[in-house]
């Protein structure tokens, strides 16, 4: 197969993210050509077709049997992510697959086995790994910009009474399953140390359905440094999207724009121990922090994005930034959470 030769995708479902997300993307990157899709919607279906010039097909199944295409998008209710991956492997093509990949680490270690088994790409659309924002979190980390980052928080609020398949339990519906994926992908990056404890608080408070709609996860390292992610939509007030804390300095952030304060530590007086009471009584001392603080865009340094990475992989033989054993991490970690909270016994 050529370098230069498009990357032929079929597409399992066309909703949100099927088609607002995957054919929005691929549509005009002439790097890839959309040949067939389907959607349990027959109107749906096949306006898409008419719409691209592709084929339709009734099912995942006629279309694995019938499409022209070497990778396929699942794109479906999540409670169908692993069974249809494991049988786009099956037939011998790469699964681009949403998240979440599985509701079970069964599910999820069965798909990473038919990848190898047929040695096709498992391509997890982990697309949050890509933001701005979150390389832009990893870049302050990395670089020491406030010293040793020891905590990061993530929160994500708003007030709505969601009432789509989504907030259903038999779907693998919840935000847990399917908003937070990413932000516990981009969690896991940010420890940088496998997971030690889970902490996890689930509840069901004003969505239509039966799944939670607020969460609460502390995951804290093996290297000691905590994420602390809360995403509700239950809650009326915002706080700041991203908090990092160093041993030098704090970061704060709306995921646009960041508010840095740190110092240089070489900069510090020296600071003892004082026993004995204090003299007037009073809290506190005379020592001098001093801060420096800027604002900047919270934007990390761009690799591209998730598209960009599947023709790199595919056709230039480079490395996925977001490997299904990363993907499995989550499921993991997400179970766990789930186990932890008790939520839906």
């Amino acid at each position: 197969m050529k370098k230069s030769e498009p990357i032929k995708v079929a597409i399992v479902g066309l909703g949100r993210s099927g088609y607002n997300i995957h054919v929005a993307r691929l549509r005009n990157d002439k790097r890839y050509r959309i040949t067939a899709v389907t959607d349990w919607i027959e109107a749906r279906r096949n306006g898409v077709a008419a719409e691209l010039g592709c084929e339709a097909f009734v099912d995942h199944k006629a279309l694995l049997r019938g499409a022209d295409a070497e990778t396929v998008v699942v794109a479906s209710y999540s409670n169908t992510h692993a069974s249809i991956s494991r049988d786009v492997l099956n037939s011998g093509r790469h699964a681009v697959c949403e998240k979440p990949i599985a509701d079970s680490v069964g599910a999820a270690r069965a798909m990473l086995q038919a990848a190898k088994r047929k040695r096709r790409k498992l391509l997890v659309h982990h697309n949050y790994r890509f933001a701005a924002d979150v390389r832009h979190i990893l870049e302050v980390i990395r670089t020491k910009r406030i010293g040793e980052v020891f905590e990061v928080r993530m929160r994500s609020f708003d007030f709505s009474r969601r009432n789509d398949w989504q907030t259903l339990l038999k779907y693998d519906g919840g935000v847990l399953n399917n908003t937070c994926s990413h932000f516990i992908d981009a969690g896991l990056q940010f420890l940088g140390s496998p997971v030690k404890s889970v902490f996890c608080d689930l509840k069901h408070v004003s969505d239509a359905g039966d799944a939670e709609d607020h969460v609460k996860v502390v995951l804290k390292a093996e290297n000691g440094r905590v994420y602390d992610m809360e995403v509700s939509s239950a809650c009326r007030f915002p706080e700041p999207k991203w908090t990092v804390l160093g041993t030098c300095g704090t970061l704060v952030s709306n995921g646009t724009t960041s508010t840095i304060a740190w110092f240089d530590p070489k900069k510090l007086g020296k600071l003892k121990v004082v026993e004995a009471p204090h003299p007037e009584r009073k809290y506190g001392n005379d020592d001098v922090i001093p801060w420096q603080t800027e604002e900047v865009p919270s934007v990390g340094s761009s690799i591209g994005d998730f598209y960009d990475n599947v023709w790199a992989v595919l056709r230039e033989g480079k490395p996925l930034i977001v490997t299904p054993e990363e993907a499995f991490e989550v499921v993991r970690v997400t179970q766990l959470a789930k186990a932890r909270s008790g939520f839906g016994r």
